[in-house]
């Protein structure tokens, strides 16, 4: 059975006052006792406790605090933290969102900023009853929701219309210490003056999503799973190149509610701009790809490793650690010419048709082109990178290698799983 609203409410101010007279007793409870004097005092102190968190007095006090604090989506504190400009509420979600904004978020949380004397009203304004939030209730005009704690009918209203003073913005403004834009609209100096806000709501979920991929216990396991060679059900998460800024210097709560949560860090994503790549020139020229200064420019430093690896061991006995090392190095030349050969197989259907490339390889780079090869191209196109591999990694080597059949075969063997694998 659904919890009311009303019952959480009591159970709040119930466990507010709850914390108060923990620490009065506390204080009674010191080590070297206490006078008569403090004794007293602190017994005044648990009566006031009890009155003030009388449920139907604390909520009066609410409702009278509640134009102190604003709940929002959007802060312009972050801007600057002296600005006081209003904050805009804004919940509405949109799942096909072209852009990462906060309407992209199903469930954004909501901030408090104002007074940090009265974030005990936003707490109870984001109460939810596992339907919606008071804050919801309030701004839809359901204040029945209050009823079963109030007197009457009049002090019900008190507190809903009291208490929707921190939902509101009657006058909306901005401050001179807000970010302004002026946006051209036409001639004769016309133009809209746009006060952008910084999302707290984006900027909570963006930091959840980063802290969970470094700190999480399920990140770590899939971390170690990868350390390992270890299977795992969970993908690794990084987030490169972050920076981070710091809202509200040590008292990150006068920023508002959620930036404490975060200790006032906000995690900064980078926006270089891309890297530049030259315009997408299909491989027409020369019977073999894997001789063109495409495949040799991207494979250079990879052979130049295996290479020297061979050459390490060439004294060497043969064993399995030898061969898997051997093997990972060359699947790594192998993963970064099928990356290189992807662009050409989804080029235009057919470009391979003019080119020089042999008929093996226009079937392997142009798997659309409707002159398809009679035999194995598979096997010939395995065969020409082992002889391609035999060659760079002799010359890379200074000679000090000489590859013969055994490791053709090796190689032929390695592309062959490679290019099936890879759905071709």
């Amino acid at each position: 059975m659904p919890i009311h609203i009303s019952t959480l409410i009591q159970a709040y101010i119930e466990q507010r006052r709850q914390t108060k007279l923990d620490e009065i007793e506390k204080k009674k409870n010191v080590k070297n006792g206490v006078s008569e004097i403090e004794l007293a005092t602190l017994n005044e102190q648990i009566q006031t406790a009890y009155q003030d968190f009388d449920i139907q007095t604390w909520l009066t006090s609410a409702a009278v605090r509640a134009k102190q604090i604003s709940l929002a989506t959007h802060a312009v504190k972050f801007t600057h933290g002296s600005a006081k400009g209003s904050n805009i509420l804004s919940l509405a979600t949109n799942t096909d969102a072209p852009y990462l904004d906060s309407s992209a978020i199903v469930t954004p949380a909501v901030d408090a900023v104002g007074n940090a004397a009265a974030l005990d009203v936003a707490k109870l304004l984001q109460l939810d009853d596992g339907n919606a939030t008071l804050a919801v209730y309030l701004s839809q005009g359901d204040d029945y929701v209050l009823r079963p704690l109030a007197s009457s009918d009049e002090q019900c209203q008190l507190w809903a219309d009291g208490l929707r003073q921190a939902l509101e913005v009657k006058t909306p403004s901005s401050h001179t210490l807000a970010k302004q834009i002026y946006f051209p609209i036409g001639g004769d100096n016309q133009y809209h003056l746009i006060s952008p806000l910084y999302s707290s709501a984006l900027a909570h979920e963006l930091f959840h999503q980063v802290q969970h991929s470094r700190f999480s216990d399920e990140m770590k396991a899939a971390r170690e799973a990868r350390k390992k060679n270890q299977p795992s059900d969970i993908d690794v998460v990084r987030y490169s190149n972050l920076a981070v800024t710091i809202s509200g210097g040590s008292k990150p709560q006068n920023i508002s509610q959620l930036n404490s949560k975060r200790y006032g860090k906000t995690y900064l994503f980078p926006c270089t701009a891309p890297d530049w790549k030259s315009q997408y020139q299909p491989p027409m020229f020369g019977l073999n790809w894997f001789d063109s200064r495409e495949v040799g420019r991207n494979t250079y430093y990879l052979i130049k490793l295996l290479a020297e690896f061979l050459v390490k061991v060439k004294p060497l006995d043969s064993n399995i650690r030898i061969r898997q090392h051997r093997d990972r190095l060359a699947d790594q030349i192998l993963d970064s010419i099928l990356t290189l050969a992807a662009p050409h197989q989804v080029n235009t259907k057919g470009w391979s048709e003019t080119s020089e490339l042999s008929p093996a390889q226009q079937c392997w780079l142009d798997p659309q082109a409707s002159h398809l090869y009679n035999g194995d191209w598979q096997t010939e196109v395995s065969r020409d990178f082992g002889l391609w591999l035999n060659n760079r990694l002799e010359k890379a080597s200074q000679q000090q290698l000489m590859l013969g059949s055994e490791a053709l075969q090796h190689w032929q063997a390695l592309c062959h799983d490679a290019i099936r694998e890879a759905g071709r």
